[in-house]
């Protein structure tokens, strides 16, 4: 197909700023871009850069508070702010249309997804019959469309809520498509399959995309110029393989530094398997209330004092019910899970946290993946951090005020955090409040459960070392779980690789990089993105499915390297 380079859309000179006191802060900064029919442009910089007021533009949206200090906004030839408010309102979804970076909370829970789809159609005044709705369904690949529009939004998986968030968005056939973080809380095989849906929809539908992204892999792959930003700025801007490959700013390349890679990223060292065992799993089942199958089936794992184990897999792999059944937030149906604390006692956690001793609850801690919704908005950052203390009778009231404020300096913030609310502090902050909190409890056991995801590259790499620092200092074991391969190259000892409730492979991590011997593992590794990557992987990826043998055994294929032997695997 030819691809066309019509002029959609174009942002010249804009400067905007909101009230801060007395005064005004700007957050954009004589900003100019283009939009071309056919092209993709990707809108990169860390959390408070000013890319999503940029992005929020192109729909005629400004926070409240802000205001447009000089330049214009046009699309198609119109200046957006100049619009009649029944302009704006056909402006909004019938020439640029919205994807939004949690599907999940942008669908509306207690409405079937046919009618949302029917809803976005009729509020244009569009045909919306079932006919238009399955075909928009099937249009961004979802299988069964006619038996899809009847389920409700958490009837799907992440990737699916996502595709439907797309089709409401094409469905009036916009000129211009804004994704906004659109694969923060996939996973890598879903991301693969939704960014190839959106390059395809785009040459289709003959579109100008914005993406805006945090995730320089997502950028590189597909974007055909990018804008980095910082503090409201274009600090570089070109086209994508030159930008990211061989930046001239010195911040494109300090980001390009930050960016977790499975290339030229070493694992750590592999410990010495001797150490004390502070977690075992043996022959674990899990399965949900009233469920007809196993989330979980004969799941094993030794996480050793000091050491890191990631679990990783696709949305479903059974990961994070792991995670649950260790905090007591699910039952085990069969199976033994026990934790041997810093006095070498063992502990059954096969029960409800209800019925676990103090010590035991005090000895499994979690951080989790959404620090927004982790902490209390109402509650500062000292009480959050104490509640553990108060909570497990840790020290005595007047010593409580001296840990706290040692826990903020040891997670890299200050005394002065202290009385702050949430709600005044980033996202990265917020994350290592929430690492704090949980150290509070003193832990033998540290579960961390996606807590890098929402976060930018340069964040996201300080709260990692930050991981390392506390678990090497500490002595913690760490499961960590993540979608990620990159992320967990850099932090985890072991892998452990999960597909459909069932372990598939297990090995140091220098091992698994080097020679994965499982199919779905070597699909994990394929689907991954990273800077300076112009191609999308395989879009048949997300369609292949790897029969789990119900009776297939873990066989030893190396040292600690252990594979399941399902159909064509062997040993």
């Amino acid at each position: 197909m030819t691809v066309t380079t019509d002029l959609t859309a174009r942002i010249s000179g804009l400067t905007i700023s909101y009230a801060a006191g007395t005064g005004r802060v700007r957050v954009v900064d004589d900003l100019s871009l283009d939009l071309r029919a056919g092209r993709t442009l990707g809108l990169v910089g860390e959390s408070g850069s000013g890319k999503s007021t940029v992005a929020d533009t192109l729909l005629g949206h400004l926070r409240p508070g802000s205001a447009i200090d000089s330049g214009t906004v046009e699309v198609q030839g119109q200046d957006v702010f100049a619009l009649a408010p029944r302009d704006l309102r056909e402006l909004r979804g019938r020439t640029v249309a919205l994807v939004p970076q949690n599907a999940g909370h942008s669908l509306t829970p207690s409405m079937r997804i046919g009618e949302q789809i029917r809803e976005a159609l009729a509020v244009h005044g569009l045909p919306a019959g079932d006919d238009r709705v399955h075909e928009l369904l099937a249009r961004v690949r979802l299988p069964s469309p006619a038996q899809l529009a009847r389920r409700y939004p958490h009837e799907l998986s992440g990737g699916q809520q996502q595709r439907v968030t797309i089709a409401m968005a094409i469905a009036p056939g916009p000129k211009v498509l804004v994704l906004d973080e659109p694969t923060t809380a996939l996973d890598v095989i879903t991301q693969a399959a939704v960014l190839a849906l959106v390059a395809d929809l785009r040459d289709e539908l003959g579109m100008a995309v914005l993406i805006v992204s945090h995730d320089l892999g997502v950028v590189s792959a597909v974007s055909d110029e990018v804008v980095v930003m910082r503090t409201g700025a274009d600090v570089e801007h070109g086209p994508t393989s030159q930008v990211l490959t061989a930046p001239r700013a010195d911040y494109t390349r300090e980001l390009l530094a930050a960016a977790p890679r499975i290339e030229g990223t070493e694992p750590p060292p592999l410990l010495d398997l001797g150490a004390d065992v502070v977690l075992a799993c043996e022959g674990v089942d899990i399965r949900y209330p009233h469920a007809p199958r196993r989330a979980v089936t004969d799941f094993g794992v030794q996480v050793r004092h000091s050491e890191t184990v990631a679990l990783v897999g696709e949305s479903g792999s059974g990961k994070s019910t792991v995670a649950t059944a260790l905090a007591g937030l699910v039952r085990i149906e069969a199976g033994r899970m026990t934790l041997r604390d810093a006095d070498g006692a063992s502990h059954d956690l096969g029960g409800p946290v209800a019925r676990r001793p103090r010590a035991v609850r005090r000895g499994v801690q979690m951080v989790f993946q959404n620090a927004d919704l982790a902490l209390n908005p109402r509650r500062s950052v000292a009480d959050a951090i104490a509640r553990p203390l108060t909570v497990f009778g840790i020290l005595s009231r007047n010593q409580r005020r001296a840990e706290v404020e040692q826990l903020l300096i040891e997670v890299g913030l200050g005394p002065e955090f202290a009385p702050r609310l949430p709600g005044q502090l980033s996202g990265g902050q917020r994350q290592r409040v929430g690492i704090a909190r949980a150290l509070a409890a003193r832990p033998s056991l540290l579960i961390a459960d996606e807590p890098t995801t929402a976060l930018d590259v340069s964040v996201q790499a300080e709260v990692l070392d930050l991981l390392d620092e506390l678990r090497e200092r500490r002595g913690l074991a760490c499961l960590f779980i993540s979608h990620d391969l990159a992320v967990v190259r850099r932090l985890a000892h072991r892998i452990v690789v999960m597909n459909s409730g069932h372990i598939v492979e297990s090995a140091p991590t220098s091992e698994l990089f080097a020679d994965p011997r499982h199919p779905y593992t070597r699909t994990l590794l394929d689907s991954v993105v990273e800077p300076g990557q112009s191609r999308l992987p395989d879009a048949d990826l997300e369609r292949r499915r790897f029969r789990i043998d119900g009776a297939a055994e873990l066989a030893t294929v190396g040292t600690d390297h252990l594979v399941r032997l399902d159909q064509g695997v062997h040993a």
